[in-house]
């Protein structure tokens, strides 16, 4: 576990001109199937000038990847604010820097991150995109079926080329047979054997996680709502070759003034 300074809050938000993201409510039974407040894509006023916000039903965007989940806190489920932990892809326990999503307006929210022992940085950010828009490219709600098929590798990632099939898997050209489960919203549970070996949680946008587990995890882990797996051997991200969200998202940002 490290701690951030300060200053690595300012560079965080001075980095997400090119894609970054607040994140939002990971696993929580959705409203009407639309996706959260905050998922889309903001202009923040930053003290810099106007930096560029993704939001991703559940993940922090960086440099145009997943970067961060986030986990809502509880008792901060209210109608305006959120607050949630966060850990970086990879780590294997939360970071300490919290966040916080407060809505302001309809299309307006306040973003504050905090440090552990520093003081919060906080500025105001406005809406680029539609609000709430169910299906929208930025959502992972009604999209289990685009778990199945074609994925390429990033740099994210170790693996060059997926395929996911309801009984298969092939990576790299080496098929595995499997069972495979969506155990969440946005997210399937695999198996081999009868063994879970892996989550695929959708990332939002053209993107998904390869979450593989280290040894040990048990069906009932994998299929329990309630607590989350924070350690994993390796998280891979993949693209959907065919996506159109990375487009989109660019569009959104070059209207920032």
């Amino acid at each position: 576990m490290f701690e951030f300074p300060t200053k690595f809050v300012l560079k965080f938000l001075a980095r997400s001109a090119a894609l970054a993201a607040v994140a939002t409510i990971p696993f929580a039974a959705p409203v009407l199937a639309e996706s959260p407040f905050h998922t889309g894509v903001w202009q923040l006023n930053t003290p810099g000038g106007p930096r560029g916000l993704v939001v991703s039903d559940w993940l922090v965007f960086e440099d145009g990847l997943p970067k961060r989940w986030l986990y809502r806190r509880a008792g901060t489920n209210d109608e305006n604010q959120f607050d949630f932990f966060s850990r970086t892809i990879g780590d294997s326990g939360y970071t300490p820097v919290g966040i916080r999503v407060y809505r302001t307006g309809e299309n307006a929210m306040k973003y504050t991150l905090a440090p552990k022992g520093e003081d919060p940085v906080e500025v105001s950010a406005v809406r680029l995109s539609i609000p709430n828009f169910e299906n929208s490219c930025l959502s992972v709600e009604k999209k289990g079926k685009r778990f199945f098929g074609n994925w390429v590798g990033t740099s994210g990632s170790k693996l060059k080329k997926l395929n996911v099939g309801k009984n298969k898997i092939t990576i790299d050209g080496e098929a595995r047979e499997i069972s495979i489960e969506e155990v969440r919203v946005g997210r399937m549970g695999i198996t081999e054997g009868g063994k879970p070996i892996a989550f695929l949680t959708d990332a939002g946008g053209d993107y998904a996680v390869l979450q593989w587990f280290k040894p040990g995890v048990t069906v009932e882990q994998m299929r329990n709502k309630e607590r989350e797996i924070l350690d994993f051997t390796s998280e891979e991200i993949v693209r959907n070759p065919g996506g159109d969200c990375d487009r989109q998202i660019a569009s959104r940002l070059k209207a920032m003034k």
